[in-house]
């Protein structure tokens, strides 16, 4: 067999133009393979990185999400990751601090977006804040960057109605509680008040 023989069983044809065109052809299809192995690639590495690198706005954001019933399947697939992973950083949400004192974390939110983690050591009436927005109005405390307990304590009963309110015994009685707690009723209302759009995430720490 000789040459043209050779290519025509391989191509299909000798002719110059038509040997060219199959030539471009070839180049194009390495560099579109080649392009879509990267990006393939590229996704994995960042979809591998984000299972252990989710910030705490990310996790709040999820927590959020659960709060108003997202399924998890759904979140998940915002976030790129499986199920098995938004579980595990659900589960590392609620180990917030290695402090054995801390055993309560408020997450102070603007709609789904994090603004002010306190966290709480009741027996020593401590706290401790990191403000993830630059939004003076939406930090829990404004401008004070380290509050004290009385800070806090003015910060909760900011988030309830009055202690002072008409009917007062009524709404406590509906609410289940005994008596007027900021606290208690946070747990009850999330903190949630009809002139804004904020709201306060409580989370125990397991264990």
């Amino acid at each position: 067999m000789n040459f043209k023989d050779q290519i025509q069983q391989i191509f299909g044809t000798i002719d110059i133009h038509e040997l060219k065109q199959i030539s471009r052809d070839a180049d194009n299809y390495r560099c579109l393979n080649a392009d879509m192995n990267n990006s393939i690639i590229s996704e994995k590495k960042k979809n591998t990185g984000r299972k252990n690198s989710f910030t705490e706005e990310q996790l709040a954001h999820i927590l959020a999400l659960q709060d108003r019933g997202e399924k998890i399947t759904d979140i998940a697939r915002q976030y790129h990751v499986s199920r098995q992973t938004i579980y595990s950083q659900i589960k590392r949400a609620y180990n917030f601090s290695d402090d054995p004192d801390v055993k309560m974390r408020m997450n102070f939110m603007n709609h789904d977006d994090l603004c002010t983690t306190i966290d709480i050591d009741f027996k020593h009436e401590k706290i401790k804040i990191e403000n993830y927005t630059d939004q003076i109005i939406f930090r829990a405390f404004g401008v004070v960057t380290d509050p004290d307990w009385d800070d806090f304590e003015y910060f909760l009963e900011e988030r309830c109605f009055p202690r002072t309110r008409d009917h007062r015994k009524d709404i406590l009685r509906e609410m289940g509680l005994p008596f007027y707690d900021p606290l208690l009723i946070i747990e009850k209302t999330q903190g949630r008040m009809s002139d804004d759009h904020q709201w306060i995430m409580i989370l125990k720490k397991e264990g």
